[in-house]
């Protein structure tokens, strides 16, 4: 996905599940903040999956799983600072095996460090710790401006009794996940924004934040704040997630300038899951410029889902030629409509059938017939089933060739340079029939050259015959043969 080159250099929060060689099973990631006065610091955050440890018994109705934690600061071969603790879960009742978290602090300056961590289940057989090693950079200054990096927040409270949690006299318990599942409704985070009296001689300065995808800012979560010139501004803000559909998203931090120019930014991606609603859960804000995508009546919703055949699987082609020949309820329509997008496109299922039902009106503005609708035609399927052709040869006014299209596919799924012959009997209404091609499961007719050219004499069985056993000469000076194998 492309996202803003700016992007790149923000601080980030790294999301690693530790669980390669070891039944321990543990999220790690880290942030830096600024203490003006003392100095930068980084924080170390963990998170251990209950269900991978041992716990041991503490009397008939409880138990407790422990991790022995080793985290050590290397800046080259000298260790800066190192951290050996024992972190044990709370006590549960046997048979609950409840995840929990451990955070640590180290005091150290800005520069490039790799952070070595062991991890080891105290009550495990495995005799060696899970290692990982991982490269550092602390980038805050006590004289520039900055961002501290961004913590996604599971649950905080106001405190007067500061621990590891607490910051600006909050108690923030960190999501320790990049994942916010379907429930999650609301994105809550923090960070500190660091020396704006330093730049800003104004007693007001702006802060902005919004999500962004990998087509741009989503204008609808952006949120200019007017903030105190002071040297540490905390920033605790709610976003609503309830009309996100399942991706990955950028939350962007920045500090701007009255004449919004960016001062400094920070930033961390996250992946959101939402259950698609139904396609008939639409509200109608999603229909408010296009009247002709609403379900009016049952007529409309009957062509909605006729107009599905082109790109429906056999068994859904069978059902869709069933409808129109014996009818169904409306509510059967309903049914098999709704499901069809969800399967087909469980993430986005309004959003794939709003471009589909786009190209179908073109494919019928461009291919309807006196008798058949553009969706019906064999150039309307093909289209709507393959895509846009990369070429197209039309010769529809030939005198010794019945009217014929050329159509070539540089690629279709797995496929390369594939080609569709279409040509029409009917010279009046220009209702082509796809008579050939070399695309797997399609109409493969050996006849071909033959029959294009029997517009004044029918097609002789020795003919056919010999288009069967003869291999077709891909050089052909013909022009019919020379456009299909050669497509310009």
């Amino acid at each position: 996905m492309h996202y803003p080159l700016r992007l790149i250099s923000t601080f980030f929060a790294l999301f690693l599940s530790i669980s390669a060689f070891s039944s321990l099973r543990a999220t790690f990631d880290y942030k830096q903040y600024l203490i003006p006065g003392e100095g930068t610091f980084l924080e170390v955050h963990l998170s251990f999956d209950g269900t991978s440890l041992n716990w041991t018994s503490q009397d008939s109705i409880t138990h407790k799983a422990s991790v022995e934690s080793t985290i050590l600061m290397n800046k080259g071969d000298e260790i800066i600072d190192f951290r050996k603790t024992i972190v044990s879960s709370s006590e549960q009742n046997v048979g609950v095996y409840a995840d929990f978290i451990d955070i640590q602090r180290f005091l150290v300056p800005a520069g490039e460090y790799e952070l070595e961590l062991q991890l080891k289940d105290i009550h495990s057989d495995e005799s060696a710790p899970f290692v990982l090693k991982q490269p550092i950079v602390i980038d805050l200054s006590e004289d520039k401006p900055g961002i501290a990096s961004i913590t996604l927040v599971e649950a905080y409270a106001k405190t007067e009794n500061p621990t590891e949690l607490t910051k600006s006299g909050m108690d923030i318990l960190p999501l320790i996940s990049d994942f916010l599942p379907e429930s999650a409704d609301r994105l809550v985070f923090y960070t500190e924004i660091y020396n704006a009296d330093q730049v800003f001689q104004e007693d007001k300065y702006l802060v902005t934040y919004a999500l962004w995808n990998e087509y741009g800012s989503l204008e609808d979560t952006r949120k200019y704040l007017r903030k105190n010139t002071t040297r540490v501004t905390p920033l605790l803000e709610v976003i609503d997630l309830s009309s996100l559909s399942s991706g990955n998203y950028d939350l962007v931090v920045e500090m701007r300038t009255r004449e919004n120019e960016e001062v400094a930014s920070a930033s961390i991606r996250f992946f959101k899951a939402q259950k698609p609603r139904s396609i008939f859960e639409a509200d109608q804000s999603d229909y408010a410029n296009e009247p002709g995508l609403a379900f009016s009546n049952p007529d409309s919703l009957r062509e909605y889902v006729h107009c599905l055949y082109p790109i429906a699987g056999q068994i859904k082609r069978n059902t869709i030629n069933n409808f129109r020949r014996a009818g169904a309820e409306m509510e059967v329509y309903r049914s098999f409509f709704d499901k069809f997008w969800m399967d087909m496109a469980p993430d986005d299922p309004i959003g794939e059938w709003k471009k589909y039902i786009r190209e179908v009106w073109y494919i019928n503005a461009e291919y309807t017939t006196p008798v058949l609708k553009g969706y019906e035609t064999d150039r309307g399927r093909v289209w709507l089933q393959y895509g846009k052709p990369n070429t197209i040869v039309q010769r529809h006014n030939e005198t010794e060739v019945f009217p014929y299209e050329i159509w070539h596919y540089y690629k279709i799924g797995r496929f390369n340079d594939k080609r569709f012959l279409f040509f029409s009997r009917a010279v009046v209404n220009y209702d082509f029939d796809l008579l050939h091609s070399d695309m797997p499961n399609e109409v493969q007719n050996q006849d071909w050259p033959s029959i294009i050219r029997s517009k004044n004499n029918d097609l002789r069985p020795t003919e056919s015959q010999e288009n069967a056993l003869n291999p077709r000469d891909t050089y052909s000076r013909d022009e019919v043969e020379d456009l299909f194998y050669n497509p310009r």
